[in-house]
């Protein structure tokens, strides 16, 4: 069990990364700096109205951050999926996929 948690916190910081990686050559979004287990990363922010833009169209995947189903499930905004859910589908994600993390 603590092994599949290592596991699972390795793999939603591997993910953070990957949205930050694709995020940092918008022209549109501004960097923030983000704290992940004592590494600093630039993680740019953009507008709700952009992300609703890009997941509206298609272009982007919403994902909710929270790792409990149960809170992950009160903060659900329309059109997103859980982390569990997107870390099942990591597998099939395309490398240029733009993906959208948000929390409360």
């Amino acid at each position: 069990m603590v092994r599949m948690r290592e596991d699972r916190r390795i793999l939603c910081t591997l993910s953070l990364l990957l949205a930050a990686v694709f995020f940092m050559g918008t022209d549109q979004a501004t960097a923030q700096q983000v704290q992940l287990e004592g590494a600093i990363i630039a993680a740019p922010r953009i507008s709700p109205q952009d992300a609703f833009r890009q997941v509206s169209s298609g272009q982007a995947i919403l994902v909710c951050a929270y790792e409990d189903e149960t809170k992950c499930n009160t903060m659900m905004l329309q059109g997103a999926i859980s982390l569990k859910e997107f870390e099942s589908g990591l597998p099939n994600l395309k490398k240029d996929q733009p993906i959208i993390f948000y929390c409360a």
